[in-house]
């Protein structure tokens, strides 16, 4: 019986083996035969040349060149170790830098390795006349990108980005786009936003391998295609007098005395923005300090970019988008119109300024500590009359708790209607969004983190402050612009925008771009002409926080409406000084802000450096930005 089973057992499994066999054999040659012949096949990618970057006006601010490299066929190169150790003599680098190069898996297997860009004609001369000495070693060329005009492109580094070799968390994730190893991805700017139009599509060679992996031969090759040009909304020049403008300022604070603080300003950083309020359309986004983007062609060193992490003043951060400030005063633009939104005041409304009003057990003053008595809307913004908005802020949180009347967030909710709180929605990676604060923000901050957020509930007094830009109110210069934006174009809120369209190296326009609305604010008409009337006061009247800023003879046809801001900081911070404005007043086609970090009043340094900017702007002749005491109101 045990020797029946046996050679039944061993009958099934020949029997399983035969048919296995069979099934190898006749079912499944021809896939067999496929994928056969495939493993002698490998495809190389060609990278495309990446597409242009162009300014409104066409100036070219990116392009390609080819610089000359040296590529190693690492299947050649990891045979002969004699010649890696002339290589690296030759390129001034050790044998090990050169073999890690070589086995660099961000590139192919099966294409030539970039270990040097840049090379000298004398080493590129050594390779070719030597070629026995250096077997699968070429002298080529690569293409890069390419600033044609370095000041511009400092200027609007922030704008532009730059590009650099994938990673391998990057090729995990994008390797079903069509991505490869060694590929160039842009990082930061246009160049991540617009990656996809400007990348272009890679060339595709394929070619015919023995069982070793050696290269037998091209079996088909198709040319890389380049990639669209990027032309932007920026003016180039504009762009390029805004940053110079906030330098100055900056060095002109440097030279001033707070008397606050009892030292200079130390002024580290600034930024500006100018955008046309009826379109959307960003004609400069300047910030500074900024970094050279020409230290990312060919790969930035280690060293270069730990510079730039650790920089105190932090050259990186895009100040307009991510760089997040108390408002100030012109913050006050949304208190009024909440006040108006909600029947608190209208635009008649006159209010007693005292000079001081009381919360409890706490007196709040004005900045100045001025009385400025019987005042309307119109004045109370020319002036900057902390105590009329501080009550509009006050009365809006009293008639919720009560009566019920309004929401616990009512002020916040008209700041929301003007894009705070939120990213605006500009074309560019890692924008912030910003902090409006709320009575359920003060719950959920404190709960997260109690050592840092030691207050656990909202009291009348954070009405008050918020209502002025202080408090925890956070905005970006790009949202503030866009909130002054919303207001010279009667209502409407777009989503910021940078490019015009993409188009192909012939020019012929692939796709066109415009700004979407994502929102409106009731503004009505005699609303709005009340606090137009304000924000002219703000440089045309004598008692408005930023008279004299604008009283030179060119800067009077412009009809500048504005609002200072002066946002009170943490010892040992200074303040930061703000100024938004739009022009000309009456028929807005500009809308200009700045903020200065650490440097006084808004009326001191950042109102001089966007009058520099509006002379760009009208085609004036540039002034130079100096430090003012203009304003003989608050100031703030």
């Amino acid at each position: 019986m045990r020797l029946a089973i046996l050679v039944v057992v061993v009958a099934c499994l020949f029997s399983a083996l035969l048919a296995r066999l069979w099934f190898l054999q006749v079912i499944n040659a021809p896939q067999a035969r496929a994928v056969a012949a495939d493993n002698g096949i490998r495809t190389i990618y060609i990278p495309a040349p990446r597409g242009e970057i162009l300014d409104a006006n066409g100036k070219l601010l990116v392009d390609n060149v080819n610089v000359p490299v040296i590529e190693v066929d690492r299947q050649l190169a990891v045979k002969d170790p004699a010649m890696i150790s002339r290589l690296a003599a030759l390129l001034g680098e050790s044998p090990k830098q050169i073999l890690a190069a070589i086995n660099n898996d961000q590139y192919s297997p099966y294409a030539p390795v970039p270990i040097a860009t840049n090379v000298t004609p004398a080493q590129i001369l050594d390779i070719q006349e030597n070629q026995a000495e250096f077997p699968g070693v070429q002298a080529t060329s690569i293409s890069v990108r390419h600033y044609p005009n370095p000041s511009l492109a400092l200027a609007s580094a922030n704008i532009l980005g730059y590009v650099s070799q994938i990673s391998g968390v990057e090729l995990a994730k994008l390797k079903v786009y069509g991505y490869q190893p060694g590929d160039q991805i842009g990082q930061a700017g246009i160049e991540e936003e617009y990656e996809s139009y400007l990348r272009g599509t890679p060339g595709v060679e394929k070619v015919q391998v023995d069982s070793a992996g050696r290269v037998l031969g091209r079996l088909s090759y198709s040319p890389p295609v380049p990639g669209d040009n990027i032309r932007l909304t920026i003016d180039a020049n504009v762009q390029a007098v805004a940053v110079a403008a906030i330098q100055q300022g900056e060095v002109a604070a440097r030279a001033t005395f707070d008397k606050y603080t009892n030292r200079n300003f130390a002024a580290p950083a600034g930024s500006a923005v100018v955008e046309n309020p009826n379109t959307g359309q960003i004609i400069a986004l300047a910030t500074d300090p900024t970094y050279d983007p020409r230290q990312f062609v060919g790969g930035i060193t280690q060293a270069n970019y730990n510079a730039l992490l650790h920089d105190p003043r932090y050259p990186l951060l895009d100040r307009t988008i991510q760089g997040q400030y108390a408002p100030g005063s012109t913050f006050k633009l949304v208190t009024a119109t909440a006040g108006l939104q909600y029947g608190i005041i209208n635009p008649g409304t006159i209010f007693d300024d005292t000079g001081s009003i009381t919360i409890g057990n706490f007196v709040a003053h004005n900045d100045n500590g001025a009385a400025y008595g019987p005042i309307s809307l119109p004045m109370a913004i020319t002036v900057s009359s902390d105590n009329f908005f501080n009550t509009i802020g006050l009365d809006l949180w009293y008639g919720y708790t009560n009566y019920n009347k309004y929401g616990p967030d009512a002020l916040q909710n008209v700041a929301r209607q003007f894009g705070f709180a939120q990213p605006t929605g500009i074309d560019l990676p890692n924008e912030a969004a910003g902090k409006i604060p709320t009575p359920e923000s003060y719950v959920k901050d404190h709960q997260a983190n109690p050592a840092v957020f030691q207050q656990s509930q909202w009291f009348p007094g954070n009405s008050d402050q918020a209502a002025i830009g202080q408090d925890e109110d956070l905005v970006t210069p790009l949202q503030l612009a866009n909130a002054y934006s919303i207001f010279a174009n009667g209502g409407t809120r777009y989503a910021p925008l940078l490019v015009k369209d993409a188009e192909t190296a012939s020019g012929q326009v692939v796709k066109q771009f415009a700004a979407k609305v994502t929102g409106s604010v009731d503004i009505r008409p005699d609303w709005r002409a009340a606090m137009l009337a304000g924000f002219q006061g703000v440089v045309n009247n004598p008692s408005g926080t930023a008279y004299g800023v604008f009283t030179n003879p060119q800067n009077q046809g412009m009809d500048i409406a504005a609002k200072t801001g002066t946002a009170q900081v943490n010892a040992p911070r200074q303040a930061t000084s703000v100024f938004a404005s739009f022009a000309p007043a009456t028929k807005p086609q500009f809308v200009v802000d700045a903020i200065m970090e650490d440097a006084g009043y808004g009326a001191s340094v950042a109102a001089p450096v966007v009058r520099e900017i509006y002379d760009a702007l009208f085609g004036q002749p540039l002034q130079p930005v100096v430090y003012t005491g203009a304003g003989s109101g608050g100031q703030n």
